[in-house]
């Protein structure tokens, strides 16, 4: 009689867990369905983003000394935004 009920005991608490084995494995498919998609579109923007640095790291700015040291507050060409 009490091997019975263990026995019950033992398949009630392997339904469970197959239960959450199925739950669990449900929730690594989404996951990797959403991870493919994520992977799409970082391969789609990586050409994009490179292309861009590429562009950024050829651009160079030389500034000749005197241009570095212009005083904002002498001179009579800076022009201020009108607020309204």
């Amino acid at each position: 009689m009490a091997e019975d009920r263990v026995l019950r005991k033992l398949k009630k608490l392997a339904s469970r867990i197959n239960a959450k084995i199925e739950a669990v494995r449900d929730e690594m498919e989404d996951l990797e369905i959403e991870f493919e998609l994520l992977q799409q579109h970082i391969n789609k923007f990586e050409p994009a983003v490179k292309k861009t640095t590429a562009k950024e790291e050829e651009i160079t700015v030389i500034l000749d000394e005197d241009e570095q040291d212009i005083d904002l507050e002498n001179t009579s060409a800076v022009s201020v935004p009108k607020k309204f």
